[in-house]
């Protein structure tokens, strides 16, 4: 079911999509001031982009072509209307998780979710782990 919710934005009859360069992709953004010369850096991208709902995934290579960057972002809508004869969506959750691969082989994880958009209320964690979020 997973593979079915992400479509490959250069894949041509299943084959590995070529690699964005990564000049649109920030993927240091979120990395502490203090941690980034631990982070090992991506030279090469695979972005994936949800059809259906508002999300994405993107995931760097190191020179070797190993995981090194990881983020997957999405939004949940809830049609509203104001006088009950048009609808819209407006965004009622959102999360983000961010990660990053150390020196050290372990990965930085850094979450964020939105719980309110009419309040603007967001919670980030950062958290290591031994393996790569999936």
């Amino acid at each position: 079911m997973h593979a079915a919710l992400y479509r490959q934005e250069s894949g041509v009859n299943g084959a590995r999509p070529p690699a964005c360069n990564g000049r649109d992709i920030r993927w240091w953004q979120d990395i502490p001031s203090p941690i980034r010369p631990l982070v090992v850096a991506p030279v090469s991208f695979d972005v994936l982009q949800d059809y259906e709902i508002a999300a994405d995934r993107t995931q760097g290579y190191d020179g070797r072509h190993e995981p090194c960057y990881c983020a997957f972002r999405y939004v949940l809508t809830q049609l509203r209307s104001d006088d009950d004869e048009v609808f819209y969506e407006a965004p009622v959750y959102a999360e983000m998780l961010t990660s990053w691969r150390l020196l050290d082989q372990r990965w930085l994880v850094c979450r964020t979710t939105v719980h309110n958009f009419d309040r603007g209320e967001c919670q980030t964690s950062l958290s290591l782990s031994d393996t790569m979020p999936r």
